[in-house]
């Protein structure tokens, strides 16, 4: 597997973890106010709004989820958008709460299921997973990007936005470039492939080796 894969299956396992703390909460939240609590209460106070709770219990989830994504399975990458990340964190994630709450309406009103095994299968199982891998694809490539710093001469230029995605090569040997200048602990630095495409540096009178 080359360093690439491992970069890219590390942080789905880490965001897969993240993603089932988030979901638990959201679905505890959503059958609470749904379908209420067993021995306690029931059916929930918004047992006729399924969509609406739903929309609502996995806001809470996100903001969890941001907060693991942001620390945890993409912290090696650079957050992009206001508030740290977040503005472009909730865009995705409200764009990608169409697709449980698709299934979800689907089996509600086109085949008339209502019981806690439909809404929950439909939502946080199928409509989930589905969403999961939405995100995971727009939060690596939207939200939580690889900056990279170009080298002109003895000057550096930050570049704003994604950095080109790497070879195996040099991703394993730029993951372990000490920091320089304005690189931080986020930024990959792309040097191996800029001095790859540079000829061998041009004799400067006066200097360099001498004729013998």
């Amino acid at each position: 597997m080359g360093a690439r894969a491992r970069r890219v299956f590390g942080e789905a396992i880490k965001f897969s973890a993240v993603n089932v703390v988030a979901t638990t909460v959201a679905v505890l939240l959503f059958n609470a106010l749904v379908h209420g609590l067993p021995m306690l209460y029931g059916p929930g106070p918004l047992h006729d709004y399924p969509v609406m709770t739903y929309f609502v219990a996995n806001t809470v989830g996100m903001l969890i989820s941001f907060y693991g994504s942001r620390h945890y399975a993409f912290k090696n990458r650079h957050p992009t958008g206001l508030g740290g990340g977040l503005v472009n964190y909730a865009i995705v994630n409200f764009a990608s709460f169409v697709i449980p709450m698709a299934c979800l309406w689907i089996t509600r009103n086109v085949f008339g299921w209502s019981s806690v095994l439909a809404d929950n299968v439909a939502a946080n199982v199928v409509g989930a997973v589905l969403a999961m891998l939405v995100r995971f694809w727009a939060f690596r490539r939207f939200v939580f990007t690889r900056h990279a710093v170009e080298f002109h001469g003895a000057h550096e230029t930050l570049v704003i936005g994604s950095a080109p995605e790497l070879g195996p090569d040099e991703a394993e040997l730029l993951e372990h470039q000490p920091q320089q200048g304005k690189a931080d602990a986020h930024d990959v630095v792309v040097v191996a492939r800029h001095a790859r495409h540079e000829g061998p540096a041009a004799s400067v009178d006066g200097e360099g080796p001498r004729d013998r």
